[in-house]
């Protein structure tokens, strides 16, 4: 996979929640309620490996307001503007 903020998203779900393929996770994907249907300790294993991977501090409330775990895409768009300054 390359570099690209969603491969990035989708490797470090797929290294968080123990997912051995991940070929059929996309952009519009769901992260809770459906899709993957994470639960709260596989979010936060998310959030702390995304925070890893990125080198930021990402705050739950901040990503609930911003609507950035509705699917992997909304993730990775919003992890691509912290990377870019903003968010």
């Amino acid at each position: 996979m390359g570099s690209a903020p969603l491969d990035r998203v989708v490797r470090v779900l797929g290294e968080a929640v123990g997912l051995a393929d991940t070929a059929a996770i996309g952009p519009d994907t769901p992260l809770v309620g459906g899709g993957l249907s994470l639960d709260s300790v596989a979010v936060l294993e998310l959030l702390v490996g995304l925070e890893n991977e990125w080198g930021v501090e990402l705050d739950p409330d901040a990503l609930l307001e911003a609507d950035a775990l509705r699917t992997v895409g909304t993730l990775a768009a919003y992890l691509d503007g912290r990377a870019k300054g903003g968010a």
